[in-house]
């Protein structure tokens, strides 16, 4: 079986302290007015949807979605952790109790918080990831190459200093092991206990930092 694990994007986007972010799209030929096909013009943000946070988002010397090879986008070892948060919590490696394996690649926080996507809590009163959890992360779990999340952001945006924090001990390209790209607006609802694979597709899109993704899960 095979699902996505992303978000559509549809007219309106809930962002990251903003709840009705709204795509642009701009028909410039329409059957229906007499052209002989339909075209459109999209315009979004790079961290609208589900996206792929790189170093390069707070880092200049880091790595954009471009500067991966395709297999890095292949996980052949994810890990889900279901966990309990509460709006605003600031999530460290002491609120999961579950071992994280040696060979994981993908790990995956599956907290059911995207029932509350496009409404406010969903986009100003999200939790987030410590930097203590990052930093634990790439220096006890090497293997890990990517966190996914299943909320719009790892900022809290009530605690928005703590985030950028976050992102920065995550993707620091001078770290003492290889930075940890980040998912973000994940969408992690459906049973994944039978969870084998996750291919990341990401936009390709040359000189901007990170970019909207599609995730997909074979199980």
């Amino acid at each position: 079986m095979i699902k996505y694990l992303s978000h559509k994007l549809s007219s309106v986007i809930p962002g990251y302290g903003e709840i009705n972010q709204k795509l642009e799209l701009r028909e410039l030929k329409s059957i229906d007015q007499g052209d002989s096909c339909n075209t459109f013009w999209i315009g979004l943000e790079n961290h609208w949807g589900t996206h792929v946070d790189c170093p390069a988002h707070f880092f200049l010397d880091g790595n954009r979605a471009v500067d991966y090879i395709c297999d890095f986008w292949c996980f052949r070892k994810p890990q889900v952790i279901k966990i309990k948060v509460k709006a605003g919590q600031i999530i460290t490696q002491n609120d999961f109790s579950d071992s994280i394996n040696s060979k994981t690649d993908l790990l995956l926080f599956q907290s059911g918080w995207s029932k509350f996507r496009g409404k406010e809590i969903y986009s100003l009163y999200n939790p987030g990831l410590s930097s203590e959890l990052g930093l634990w992360l790439r220096q006890e779990h090497s293997s890990i190459r990517a966190v996914g999340i299943d909320w719009v952001s790892v900022s809290s945006f009530q605690h928005r200093e703590l985030g950028r924090k976050a992102h920065k001990a995550f993707l620091d390209p001078s770290g003492k092991a290889a930075p940890i790209v980040l998912i973000e607006d994940m969408n992690l609802l459906d049973n994944l206990d039978n969870l084998r694979e996750v291919l990341i597709v990401p936009l390709l899109v040359d000189t901007i930092d990170s970019v909207p993704c599609t995730a997909i899960g074979i199980f």
